[in-house]
């Protein structure tokens, strides 16, 4: 009889440091990092009432000791605190560990918004770009939905020299 409890003590240490070890590696990821953007595009719609869509691809950095997959991300842009426009992302890329990664983005901007801005920004030589929005990101078994928020500065001949199509 000894001998059982002795195991069953053993077993419980033993689920209580498997059980501990489990809920450590569930803690949520850490946020990616961002390196900026490239081949920034801005396409006119046609026709009446017709859109303009911005499009780039964002540099991200995965400091994580573990790869993910990015399920869905939703983006709210504004430039110098006016709104600009909303994106929607809602496929899958998978992210690697510890490296970097790219997330393609198109959004329909509010041509106002930007045009408003237009002479603030070649007055200054740059704009300041915020982006709030939420990401849907699984790791193995488990899903994680994180809000993020951005905001920085961004060189307009930056842009330029990026080679800004219009």
């Amino acid at each position: 009889m000894h001998a059982f409890t002795r195991i069953g003590t053993r077993l419980k240490w033993v689920g209580i440091a498997v059980l501990t070890i489990w809920a450590a590696g569930c803690r949520q990821p850490e946020a990616p990092e961002y390196y900026g953007f490239q081949n920034l595009q801005f396409v006119q719609g046609t026709g009446a009432g017709a859109q303009t869509t911005l499009s780039t691809v964002v540099k991200l950095y995965n400091p994580n000791p573990y790869s993910l997959e990015l399920r869905r991300a939703e983006v709210d842009v504004a430039i110098n605190g006016r709104h600009a426009g909303h994106s929607l992302l809602d496929t899958t890329i998978l992210i690697p560990r510890r490296d970097t990664f790219y997330v393609p983005i198109a959004l329909q901007v509010d041509m106002r918004a930007i045009l408003n801005n237009a002479l603030q920004a070649l007055l200054s030589k740059e704009v300041n770009i915020t982006l709030d929005g939420r990401v849907k990101i699984r790791r193995g078994m488990l899903t994680f939905n994180r809000g993020f928020h951005y905001e920085g500065k961004q060189d307009i001949n930056n842009l330029l020299q990026n080679g800004v199509n219009f």
